[in-house]
């Protein structure tokens, strides 16, 4: 995907503000989410970017367009990752590997309120994608995790076949 596809998907408002914010992007991968979510913040942002491989973290420029990008190596099912308080959490086709996931976003609850949620429309599992999160099993997740509001911010076509969309869930 290219990145201003990646912004198209994830604009929302509660993200186009005038005052810096700080956010995690948990499963950043090579970075075309972080780069785009890095787009849309104000200057003098951060954005803590998370995954596993330590090759595409390095792949991630350390600033972008005057946000501050850390660099986090660490495993999101680890209990010994820590993450700093944030304004929200993006993940970006990470939460379909995660077992646990209601579970999982009552634990980031104590990190933020808000969540920038980018996943497959897809119900069953495929070695890509073992834990699906279409948009209904959000709906359902989110509740179970205390979140109130979720809605569906866009959606496109995947390369892969079938319907990527987004989403932002929240305490209110």
């Amino acid at each position: 995907m290219k990145i201003s596809e990646a912004t198209a998907l994830i604009r929302t408002p509660v993200i186009e503000r005038a005052q810096p914010q700080s956010w995690c992007d948990l499963g950043c991968g090579s970075g075309t989410f972080t780069t785009a979510l890095a787009q849309l913040l104000a200057s003098g942002s951060t954005i803590h970017a998370v995954d596993l491989d330590q090759g595409a973290l390095k792949r991630i420029p350390e600033q972008y367009h005057g946000v501050t990008i850390r660099k986090v190596l660490g495993d999101l099912r680890s209990s010994s990752l820590r993450l700093p308080a944030a304004d929200g959490i993006l993940m970006a086709n990470t939460l379909h590997f995660i077992e646990d996931q209601h579970l999982f976003l009552k634990k980031l609850l104590s990190v933020t309120d808000r969540f920038l949620i980018v996943e497959y429309e897809r119900s069953r599992p495929t070695p890509w994608g073992p834990y699906p999160v279409g948009f209904e099993r959000l709906r359902e997740l989110s509740s179970e995790a205390g979140l109130k509001r979720v809605e569906r911010l866009a959606t496109r076509a995947s390369r892969f076949g079938g319907t990527i969309y987004s989403a932002l869930a929240g305490r209110s």
